[in-house]
């Protein structure tokens, strides 16, 4: 179903590749501003996020192929289908917990804690495929903690209902890993748009259904809750999602999860924008210091 995860597809990593994750990073740092601002539940917001991306990228998909002319579609094997189902409910999996952990711990603790997914990428591919991590990315790691910390210090706060938020957050990584693990192998066979799109109705179907059990409000009250619910799907789940799936075509799991560290950063950055909060002089180090490790990472893995 997928490669091992410390290979890169297609020898050297290319700069257009890096170029989309970074900028998919930017657009899924965008997702907590909308789930804030959302009209409706936090796991209904996930939901129609997913739910209102999945035409459009069907439209992306068929764009590509005409302007590509290419020959009719191949009938997905079975095992595609039961594949891109299970990428979908690990998505939508990492996006429950993701934004229900606003609410029992720190934004900045559920921004570190949910970005660790080079950890979790090591223990997929340890578990897997019995490969032992690259220990040349050891002091790559470490350096991208150090910056993490600088950026988005944890507390340390032991009440039940905030280490339950922490577990979430914490969670939301290795859900997330498990997503891109299922988008790496089936990027292989298929066209990004058309992977997120199918992907994108379990995804909402299993965070609607999540949603209403929870006895969520499902609806927006107004034209501008619908209308940020379009924009959030148009640049969390279509742009961010979607460009994210197709960079890791052209790079190792290793290298592509490394990016996502970068999310923090862009989350600040919002911060600074939509609500005046001052970056610090050590949060600042922090950024540098989280770039720094990433072209570090890159260098070890010669991409």
């Amino acid at each position: 179903m997928v490669q091992h995860l410390s290979r890169a597809v297609g020898g050297r990593v290319r700069g257009g590749a890096i170029a989309c994750a970074v900028l998919a990073v930017g657009c899924l740092a965008l997702g907590g501003v909308f789930v804030r601002l959302s009209e409706v539940g936090p796991i209904a917001t996930g939901g129609f996020r997913s739910l209102i991306a999945a035409p459009m990228l069907l439209l992306l998909d068929t764009g590509v192929g005409l302007r590509r002319r290419s020959r009719a579609r191949e009938r997905m094997p079975l095992r595609d289908h039961v594949t891109i189902a299970l990428g979908g409910a690990l998505l939508a999996i990492d996006l429950c917990l993701w934004n229900m952990s606003f609410f029992h711990t720190t934004l900045a603790e559920s921004n570190l804690l949910a970005n660790l997914v080079p950890f979790a990428a090591a223990i997929y591919g340890w578990v897997l495929f019995r490969e032992v991590p690259d220990v040349r990315l050891v002091s790559p790691a470490i350096l991208a903690i150090g910056g993490l910390l600088l950026l988005t210090p944890v507390g340390v706060h032991t009440a039940p209902e905030h280490l339950l938020g922490n577990a979430m957050a914490l969670a939301t990584a290795f859900f997330y890993t498990g997503f891109l693990v299922v988008a790496q192998g089936l990027r292989k066979r298929y066209p990004a748009p058309r992977i997120m799109a199918l992907l994108s109705l379990w995804c909402a179907a299993v965070c609607l259904a999540v949603a209403i059990l929870r006895g969520e409000n499902l609806l927006p009250r107004s034209a501008e809750g619908w209308l940020l619910l379009v924009v959030l799907a148009l640049t969390s789940q279509i742009l961010g999602q979607t460009l994210m799936a197709h960079a890791m075509h052209f790079m190792s799991l290793q290298l592509g999860s490394l990016f996502a560290l970068l999310q923090p950063v862009a989350a600040a950055v919002y911060a600074y924008i939509l609500f005046s909060e001052t970056l610090t002089l050590p949060q600042l180090l922090g950024v540098v210091v989280l770039i720094a490790s990433i072209y570090w990472a890159k260098l070890v893995l010669g991409t």
